[in-house]
Formats: structure tokens, C-alpha cells, sequence
């Protein structure tokens, strides 16, 4: 009979996926979950382990070295992700008590095949519990980038680079709601139910939902499950999706009958919603350079009922001459996705900041190339989910510099009125720690009709 997993042992092969693989979070954590029976309360302890040892992963690091007496990178991999399960517990998660984060750590290496080092991990976890409040973490005056960096768990290069744009208490708050975790949101599929009656469906089926903040369409859902196995998702009734993405189509505002491009489609999220703004009348042509990720996109439009949508696997930058024009272009360019740490807490220690000058290049290319195909009187709308300048403002001014005939067209209409002040010369910037959404930047840009 097969041995059932507990929730420590489900994390430790997520995060060996993670180390091992260069897996995704969430897809290493949906493949184990999802192929394994466990009590749903050991899958939710599971997830919430493997995303706080990754959100943490630099200072739980930090702090087994002080344990440990060597850097812990000098230590057996499966002893680090061990203790870095123990450490997480013991340092972040009150509910676990002490006690029972030591003894399930020390179980978790005897089960593995470095037994002979549970002593070991013993002793780095009741010196750890004796020693908590003594660790001598870096002084704020001396050093703060320092500070918040081993304090929040973010690469000190990025702290620094949020200190000198926003100062000490903006950047502590985006710090600190970066490593909260983001709300669950999902779209009401319109072409097929009302949000009032997904409400109530959803509530047949368990699950608590209550409007968004922002688009009309959006549901918040209240507590914990999988949402991808109700049958209302099955149905069509709802994707899942951040709210930031979601006012992203509505300030394009296609219309039934449009032709619309969007240059970077997958894995459907957006261009599904294009479509239900569409009423699923007109054409939206979706782009995407890996045929697997389109293959996402067809997907969704099946089960939302969307059948507008034409996939091409295209690189954007290629689209002039082969496609023809469009009324409005929605570019949702690969970027630095910083925005998004809450929920991809992996990126953080994988980007470099010299990435961000290469993504800046490519996205001024996708941008220019999307121009040539845009028509007289057409709408871009260019998204990124993350806020550094040279991703955001500074593409927008360099396309500016080179297009007279297109403008920065305000989004007021979309926008709840106590956001209007976050509306920049270029485009408008969200920030989870002032609108409780994931950080992103959106600029629309009206091309004159002459």
C-alpha cells in the first residue's frame, strides 16, 4: 500500500523540485498535492511551508548558518531543505509550538536517506530554539538596506533600489506585504453567468465569495481549497485571476465586432477577457513564442465558451505584414515581475538586476513593433507586472520620443476615484501595499485618427 505523505514530507519534495529542477512554486506544489492523498489540512499546511521557506528562503539561510556554525551553503542539500522546514516553523509560523517544529524536523531527516545526520539536525534546532532572541541581525542605522533585506527575505540589491525611489516606510511596507500572501480573485465569466449567480453557485458548492474592489467582474474568494476541481470552474462560470490583470483588458475596452491583437497571450487569462468585454463578437488574434503555452490559451477559450480567439505562435516583434491591423493591441510584455513577489516568491532570488535593462530592451521592441500594426485612431495598452522605471515609465517616454501621433490617454473612467492620484504622466502604477493588488504598471496609448 502506498505510504501516505504528511504535510512536511510534501514540502520537502516540492522544494527539492524547486532546487533541484528550477521548478515553479505552484506547479511543483500542484503536481505532489494533486497526485497524493492527504488530509486536506496536511495540504494546506504543505503549501503554506513550501511558500514560506522559499519567501524566506535568504534569511532562514542566514539564521541556520548562526545555528549551525558554517555557512549554510557548506551543508548536505537534503540537511539544508530539511532544516530550512524546521527553521521556517520555529521562526514564522506561531501556530506550529516549538516543540513540534523540532521533533517533526529531526523525523523528517531520520526518514530520509541522511538519517545518520539527525543528531545533527538536533542540535541546530534546540541551539536555534535556545538562542532565538540572541542572533545578532544587522543594525538599521548602520546598514538599512541590510536590515530590511535579511529582515523581509528581498536581494539587498533590490531593497536599495526601492529605498532611494521611495524611502524607509514605503519600502517597509511593500517589504512586508510582498511576503503576505495575495488575495484569491477570480473573474466571473459574464458570457455565461452573472456574478450574483456564481455567488450563490459558489456558495452550493462550499465556497464563500464577495465582490472585488475595482472590475465589476471580480470575486474575491474567502478561505482556502482548490478551485480548479468545483464544478463551476469545470463549467466555464470563472477564471482565475489577479485583479491588476483583469483592469488591464478593461482599460483597453474592446468592443463587440473589434479586431484586437494580443501580443502575448498565454496562458489566457487576459485574452479570454477580452473576449467576454467582446461579448465574444470580432476577431482577437493571440500571440505567444511557445506553442505548449498556447496550447493554454485554446484550453481556456474552450471551457469559457470563447470562440473569437485565433492562436498563432508568433513572436510579436515578427507580426508586421504577416497579420494585418488592429483596432486595439494589448501588450502584456514579459517583465522583471517584481509586482507579483507575493505570489511567485521564487523570482525574487532567480532575477538579477541587470535582467532588467535586458527586458527593457526587448519590451521598447514589442512596443515599437506593435505600433506599425495598430490602426489610425487604434488603442495599446502596455502592462507589466512589476514598477521598476526602466520597465514602465521610461519605455513609454522613449516610444513617446519616436511616435508624435500616439498619447498617453488617461484611465480615469476605469479607476476608483481615491486611486486618481496614482495616475503618472506615463501610465498608472499599483502597488500592493497602497491598493491591495498586485503591483503593476498600465499605460493606454491613443494612436491620433489621422
Amino acid at each position: 500500500m502506498k505510504k501516505t505523505l504528511n504535510a512536511r514530507e510534501a514540502s520537502l519534495l516540492a522544494l527539492n523540485r524547486i532546487e533541484d529542477e528550477g521548478a515553479y512554486i505552484n506547479l511543483a506544489l500542484s503536481d505532489i498535492l494533486g497526485t497524493q492523498q492527504m488530509d486536506p489540512r496536511d495540504k494546506r499546511l504543505a503549501a503554506e511551508i513550501t511558500y514560506g521557506v522559499v519567501t524566506y528562503k535568504m534569511t532562514l539561510d542566514w539564521l541556520i548558518s548562526q545555528a549551525a556554525n558554517r555557512p549554510a551553503n557548506k551543508l548536505d542539500k537534503i540537511v539544508l531543505a530539511v532544516l530550512r522546514i524546521g527553521f521556517y516553523q520555529l521562526f514564522y509560523l506561531d501556530r506550529v509550538p516549538e516543540s513540534a517544529a523540532c521533533n517533526t524536523t529531526v523525523e523528517l531527516i531520520k526518514n530520509s536517506k541522511k538519517r545518520g545526520l539527525a543528531p545533527f539536525v538536533n542540535g541546530v534546532m534546540r541551539g536555534a530554539l535556545r538562542n532565538k532572541e540572541t542572533f545578532p541581525w544587522p543594525s538599521r542605522e548602520d546598514d538599512e538596506a541590510a536590515y530590511l533585506s535579511l529582515k523581509y527575505a528581498h536581494p539587498q540589491w533590490l531593497v536599495s533600489r526601492w529605498l532611494s525611489r521611495f524611502g524607509s516606510k514605503q519600502t517597509e511596507d511593500l517589504l512586508l506585504a510582498n511576503n503576505n500572501a495575495a488575495p484569491v480573485s477570480i473573474r466571473t465569466n459574464t458570457l455565461r453567468i452573472s456574478c450574483p449567480e456564481l455567488i450563490a453557485t459558489l456558495k452550493e458548492q462550499g465556497v464563500k465569495a464577495v465582490p472585488g474592489q475595482v472590475t465589476p467582474e471580480a470575486l474575491i474568494i474567502e478561505g482556502g481549497g482548490s478551485l480548479t476541481e468545483l464544478a463551476a470552474y469545470r463549467s466555464g462560470y470563472f477564471q482565475i485571476q489577479g485583479e491588476s490583470a483583469m483592469l488591464t483588458s478593461r482599460v483597453l475596452d474592446p468592443a463587440p465586432g473589434d479586431r484586437v491583437l494580443d501580443g502575448c497571450s498565454a496562458p489566457g487569462g487576459k485574452t479570454t477577457h477580452l473576449a467576454q468585454l467582446m461579448n465574444n463578437q470580432g476577431e482577437i488574434i493571440a500571440l505567444d513564442i511557445h506553442a505548449h503555452r498556447l496550447a493554454l490559451v485554446e484550453s481556456n477559450c474552450r471551457r469559457l465558451g470563447v470562440d473569437i480567439v485565433r492562436t498563432q505562435c508568433m513572436d510579436v516583434r515578427e507580426a508586421a505584414g504577416e497579420l494585418g491591423f488592429f483596432d486595439r493591441i494589448l501588450l502584456d510584455v514579459p517583465c522583471s515581475g517584481f509586482g507579483v513577489i507575493r505570489r511567485k516568491p521564487d523570482l525574487k532570488w532567480s532575477r538579477k538586476e541587470e535582467d532588467i535593462k535586458k527586458l527593457a530592451k526587448v519590451q521598447k521592441e514589442i512596443l515599437n513593433a506593435a505600433a506599425e500594426i495598430l490602426k489610425p485612431g487604434g488603442v495599446i495598452v502596455y502592462s507589466t507586472c512589476t514598477n521598476e522605471p526602466e520597465e514602465t515609465d521610461e519605455v513609454i517616454k522613449a516610444f513617446l520620443s519616436f511616435h508624435s501621433d500616439f498619447a498617453v490617454s488617461a484611465p480615469h473612467s476605469y479607476l476608483p476615484e481615491s486611486w486618481l492620484n496614482s495616475i503618472g504622466k506615463y501610465g498608472i502604477h499599483l502597488y500592493p501595499h497602497i491598493h491591495l493588488m498586485d503591483g503593476f504598471f498600465i499605460s493606454r496609448l491613443q494612436r491620433g485618427s489621422n
